[in-house]
């Protein structure tokens, strides 16, 4: 991870949720570190992880960033594309 993307990390990560702007504070390798750390964390590697995203035009990107940064800490991700995140 780039020193870059461990700031917008570090700046997007709230207690409960991760907020940003699009292309600022959320990018590609952002969402892709942030999986890699989150594998990491609840022991995933080897594991299936579950990613699905909603209808926002930067939704599926960012799925697809979440399931290479996943991907490359060891867990099985099945993408389930277009969901509810209610």
């Amino acid at each position: 991870m780039t020193p870059d993307a461990a700031t917008l990390l570090s700046s997007a990560v709230k207690a409960y949720d991760v907020r940003g702007v699009v292309g600022e504070t959320l990018t590609s390798e952002m969402i892709e570190a942030l999986a890699a750390g989150f594998v990491d964390e609840i022991g995933a590697a080897g594991h299936e992880v579950v990613v699905g995203h909603d209808m926002r035009d930067s939704s599926p990107d960012f799925a697809r960033a979440f399931a290479r940064g996943a991907n490359a800490r060891g867990a099985n991700v099945v993408n389930i594309g277009l969901c509810s995140t209610d």
